[in-house]
């Protein structure tokens, strides 16, 4: 490794410090510069998918996320009420999919977790590598002058300091200065709604009895919005108040009390106010992922409505795919061509998430439809005054026994099982998307299915490597025995071990082999179905877990075609003729 190059991370919340563990694993030292004092503030994101867990189980953090986190959530419901108090519109069962007839998807479920807590068990990792955040340190200016980037930041006491580095990750977030300074633009609306969220501690419990859910969408006809809960026993809470073009001055810390006690239903509820503050919903995706030597990651370079959980999980999927990539640059061990796929593979995936979750947000309107009322319309600046309202009953016609209040009723339930793939963390999303041009090489086979609810794994390059394990876990499991740099390569014929030392030589990029079957490594009884080969196939894998190339069966060009593929993986242009 050249210890001439430095690396700088601007930003330490869940992707910069994802970055940071990722690059201390490999053994480089990244400064990280935050403008926080601390890990302060409060959630803005909650839930770690399947696919962020098996990156953290790389990264050493999975089983204390999961014994922090709220595990069962995910399995539970959303709520649709006119207030938790008063009339319920509906209920869905969160159903990710967590199987196919083959076996586990994953070793991992999407897990429950406020953003805050998440960060710090980052931070913890991150301190344990030895890795130091200069927290208070807010980046004013970036230029990248070719052989490096100059970064000027501003203490907390007012001190300019100036720092040189090779390489700078802009991890800064929405409104990341890292992007503007360097010029990057970014695509889509800037606005589509604008919310207030209201962060309080309260018992509910009277108020969920049998209906324990992770969402509650309140549809009063003065209280609207979202209950999120933050903790498996339902304390920390957060309401996101839809509120249009009114200022968050006009809310002050009794009317946002206010407004939670009438979504709640009950003005003698007791809320604990901890914080309120305002946000643009967004659907943008930046032009390009880097100019120069400045590279962005996660919401720096892509800003998702938050329905379908997906913003935080992207950004730190990010920093997983552009980690290995920019060490074996540093390392020599591949051209900087390869620094480019990064936005290649991950900027489509950035803009088919926005799509996916601009979708969710829209097809919420069948049950504004179906209820006949505006579910998700601003609130009214006077919101807050007056005691709890509820809508007349011939406004919704839902209630009571009649044929017609049933039908009703059936409409409105029908339009919330619409949403499913919206909130189940559906498989397809989480884990099936795969990079269609890339540091891969494409075998024309087709993509896995990939439909929001629906995946069926299989090794299809640019796809992740199928999850098999003999024991379910993630460390006897193929993503377990992935290399964090070079090549893995699965086989079950003891041919290609000799033929993955010459093609080493070849490219000069190590491939270490994994052996599998009877005469190798138990990776479960469904490994080879999984990989889609013949007993005398391989597949080759990258080190962040995504499928690189695989020959169904031996071929007499086998040491050929993986050496390409190799080089592939170290930056050489794609040929089309490997396959």
């Amino acid at each position: 490794m050249s210890q001439k190059q430095k690396i700088i991370i601007v930003g330490a919340g869940p992707t910069g410090l994802s970055a940071a563990i990722l690059l201390r694993q490999r053994g480089y030292e990244p400064v990280v510069l935050e403008r926080r004092p601390g890990i302060t503030g409060y959630p803005a994101a909650h839930v770690a998918n399947t696919r962020t867990m098996e990156v953290f189980a790389e990264m050493g953090v999975a089983d204390r996320v999961w014994n922090v986190g709220d595990t069962k959530a995910m399995s539970s419901l959303v709520v649709w009420v006119e207030s938790l108090a008063g009339r319920q519109y509906g209920v869905l069962p969160i159903q990710g999919s967590a199987r196919d007839e083959r076996g586990p998807l994953s070793a991992f479920n999407s897990v429950n977790i406020p953003q805050t807590r998440l960060e710090g068990i980052l931070l913890d990792r991150f301190i344990e590598l030895g890795g130091v955040v200069r927290f208070g340190e807010e980046v004013v200016d970036v230029r990248d002058t070719g052989s490096g980037v100059e970064v000027s930041a501003t203490a907390a006491d007012g001190t300019r300091h100036n720092f040189h580095c090779d390489w700078l990750l802009g991890c800064d977030g929405a409104g990341s200065l890292v992007r503007r300074a360097v010029g990057i633009e970014m695509q889509g609306p800037r606005t589509i709604a604008r919310f207030m969220t209201i962060y309080f501690e309260a018992d509910l419990d009277r108020f969920r009895e049998n209906r324990r859910g992770l969402l509650y969408w309140i549809g009063g006809p003065e209280a609207r919005g979202v209950f999120i809960s933050f903790d498996e026993i339902g304390r920390m809470w957060a309401m996101l108040v839809p509120i249009g073009d009114l200022p968050i001055e006009a809310f002050d810390a009794v009317a946002a009390t206010r407004i939670v006690q009438k979504a709640i239903g009950d003005l003698g509820v007791p809320v604990s106010l901890n914080a309120v503050s305002s946000w643009n919903m967004s659907a943008q995706v930046a032009t390009s992922y880097r100019r120069g030597r400045v590279i962005l990651a996660g919401d720096a370079c892509h800003r998702f409505p938050p329905t379908g959980g997906l913003g935080m999980n992207t950004g730190i999927q990010d920093s997983h795919n552009l980690v290995w990539k920019l060490c074996a640059v540093i390392d020599g061990r591949a051209r900087e061509a390869l620094i480019d796929t990064y936005e290649q593979e991950r900027r489509p995936i950035a803009q088919r998430n926005t799509d996916q979750s601009v979708h969710n947000l829209m097809k919420m309107g069948m049950i504004d439809e179906a209820l006949g009322i505006q579910t998700l319309a601003p609130i009214a600046a006077d919101a807050a005054v007056g005691p709890v309202a509820s809508w007349a009953p011939e406004k919704l016609n839902i209630d009571g026994d009649s044929p017609d209040a049933r039908r009703r009723r059936a409409a409105v339930q029908d339009a919330i099982d619409e949403q499913a793939e919206h909130f189940a963390q559906g498989a397809g999303i989480d884990l099936g998307f795969s990079y269609a041009e890339g540091a891969l090489v494409p075998d024309g086979s087709p993509k896995p299915s990939n439909t929001p609810c629906e995946y069926r794994p299989d090794a299809h390059p640019g796809a992740r490597l199928p999850f098999s394990s003999p024991d379910n876990t993630f460390a006897n499991s193929t993503l377990g025995c992935v290399r964090p740099s070079g090549v893995t390569l699965f086989t079950k014929d003891p041919r290609w071990v000799a033929i993955a030392a010459r093609a080493t030589q070849r490219a000069g990029v190590e491939i270490g082999v994994v052996q599998f079957g009877e005469q190798g490594r138990n990776l479960g009884r469904n490994a080879q179905d999984l990989l889609g080969i013949a007993p005398t196939g391989a597949v080759a894998v990258r080190p962040d877990g995504h499928v690189l190339w695989r020959a169904r069966a031996m071929t007499d060009d086998a040491m050929e075609q993986l050496a390409t593929a190799a080089g592939i993986a170290a930056g050489a242009p794609v040929q089309e003729s490997v396959g």
